[in-house]
């Protein structure tokens, strides 16, 4: 139990010594930029094959059957140990990806190619989820396993920018094959070095796959808020898909940057990204999110509109900056308002609808631009992507305003306490609000008990105001004041309460159920649930 808050880059140093973690993020850290880096080179391969046409044929041949099957490969982690099913996905995108570098060095038909490269998409949306729900069973301390979930989203970030720079320096060199090949290579090395890793084994229970599906799609249809705010990530998504296309026409049609233009320009997409990433820890706490939300939707769509009108790829790069500042806002602020509107038991399944779809609209996107160019020319097609999804908008102020209106909105008091803490300091704006919304305010005299030594432990508690003591069998331990919290073991080990804790003075508090509790450490609701019956199991075994 911690006597205190313990500072953030103590928590990283310890997520570093942890091997496993370390390990696992290592690998994730070389298969993020690779991800990027290779549909960049499948959609130059297509580009310098049969122009914008073939692009939008590859972009279907690839995202297509990873739509379809994602939310079934994905599970394979649930299924088998998940240090296993994270190494066979990594090895399996570097088996692909040496595939398709090898198709195109032979030369080998088109459909092989694509194939191929079909297969490494597929693997890469198993390898993902599988990657966020083994950190609960690596990490030693709920703390250090929300500063691994921190990590992943950085390395998340970083990757938007790496990846596309990557290609276009591979692909400068040698081509899209280079690409593929040092994919290859990297990837088998992450495969093997992950089987090194070793997991606590836990039980799982097995669903039915699609009955689990089916339940984010029932809460959408009770939610038209949620379907709304569904519709415009979608329509975000199909804008993107339509500018990985775009931008590589960009780059060659117009403004003649040569090899490695493609990867530059949506480098600064990413570059954008990072950038309004930091900007948004503004909007933590934000009663009424619409004004931000509107903002991203603007600022993601006119940059790109203004595209059309560029002469140079200086300016070019400086809007594509611009729309990935919008995106983050875009990205959060959509984020919140879903979690803020639907059930927090099916917040996950919707989510995965949320993906499924995203999928399919960026096959949409990637489709629809060549057309749109072939029909109208690369101008028009900038600015229609640019203009439909804000025309949108203003066509729905109404309806986002009351959805912002009739969300759940956390106290943004509490969501700075969560920020002091060790355990909750790291998490993003969007599940900071989350994890505050489920907190519930205790007020307490002096003298009261909070905690009682040897019973069942349900709650977790963090101190906003006062203070409290803790004994253990009549021993004073430690006090503890605003910021500082207790209750943790209990929950993590499903063991009675190691300790007893009295109130020193009137105290105000803040209660967090073992559910949420564990949801919030984990990252996830499944990583929660794995993470409770992995506990159950070890204290099973040690009271034989």
């Amino acid at each position: 139990m911690p006597f205190g808050v313990q500072d953030t880059g103590h928590n990283v140093a310890a997520v570093l010594k942890n091997r496993g973690l370390r390990r696992a993020l290592l690998a994730f850290t070389v298969f993020r930029p690779t991800e990027s880096a290779q549909w960049i080179a499948i959609l130059v391969f297509a580009y310098g094959v049969g122009g914008t046409k073939e692009m939008g044929i590859a972009a279907v041949a690839l995202l297509v059957p990873t739509a379809l099957l994602a939310p079934f490969v994905s599970q394979l982690g649930d299924r088998i140990h998940r240090e296993r099913a994270l190494a066979l996905g990594y090895l399996a995108i570097g088996v692909a990806a040496g595939l398709v570098a090898a198709s195109l060095a032979l030369s080998l038909p088109n459909a092989v190619v694509y194939v191929f490269a079909a297969v490494a998409t597929i693997c890469i949306s198993m390898a993902r989820p599988t990657h966020l729900s083994i950190l609960p069973e690596l990490a030693e301390t709920p703390a250090q396993l929300t500063a691994a979930n921190a990590l992943t989203s950085t390395l998340e970030g970083f990757a938007i920018f790496v990846g596309p720079l990557l290609a276009g320096l591979l692909i400068a060199v040698d081509g899209p094959k280079l690409v593929f090949a040092v994919s290859a290579v990297t990837m088998l090395a992450v495969g093997f070095l992950v089987l090194a890793v070793h997991a606590r084994t836990r039980m799982t229970e097995h669903h039915g796959a699609v009955g689990d599906a089916l339940e984010g799609f029932r809460e959408l249809r009770r939610r038209p808020g949620a379907r709304l705010l569904l519709g415009f990530v979608a329509g975000q998504t199909v804008v993107i898909g339509a500018l990985d296309v775009l931008t590589v026409v960009l780059a060659y049609g117009v403004l003649s940057m040569g090899p490695s233009g493609p990867g530059v320009l949506s480098a600064a997409v990413g570059v954008g990204g990072l950038v309004g990433a930091a900007a948004t820890v503004t909007l933590i706490g934000r009663e009424r999110l619409a004004p931000a939300f509107f903002l991203g939707v603007f600022v993601i769509g006119l940059p790109i509109a203004l595209v059309a009108f560029t002469s140079g790829p200086a300016t070019a790069l400086l809007l594509l900056g611009v729309a990935g500042i919008g995106k983050s806002f875009f990205d959060v602020t959509s984020r919140t308002l879903l979690q803020r509107t639907v059930d927090d038991d099916v917040l996950a399944r919707v989510f995965g609808v949320q993906e499924g779809l995203s999928m399919a609209a960026l096959a949409l996107g990637s489709v629809i631009a060549p057309i749109i160019v072939n029909r109208i020319g690369v101008d028009a097609a900038f600015l229609a992507a640019g203009l439909a999804l804000p025309a949108v908008a203003l066509l729905s102020v109404r309806r986002i305003r009351s959805v912002d209106h009739t969300a759940t909105v956390a106290d943004p008091a509490d969501i700075a306490l969560l920020r002091r803490t060790s355990l909750f300091g790291p998490l993003g704006p969007a599940n900071l609000e989350r994890v505050a919304r489920h907190l519930s305010p205790l007020e307490v005299e002096a003298g009261a008990t909070v905690i009682v030594e040897g019973e069942p432990g349900d709650r977790f508690y963090l101190i906003a105001d006062g203070s409290l003591e803790v004994f253990r069998r009549g021993v004073p331990l430690a006090k503890l004041g605003p910021g500082d919290f207790v209750g943790e073991i209990a929950l993590l080990r499903n063991v009675p309460r190691t300790a007893t804790v009295i109130a020193a003075e009137p105290s105000s508090l803040r209660a967090l159920d073992r559910d949420h509790f564990l949801a919030a450490v984990t990252g996830s609701p499944a990583g929660a649930v794995a993470l409770a019956q992995e506990i159950d199991r070890r204290v099973a075994e040690h009271d034989d």
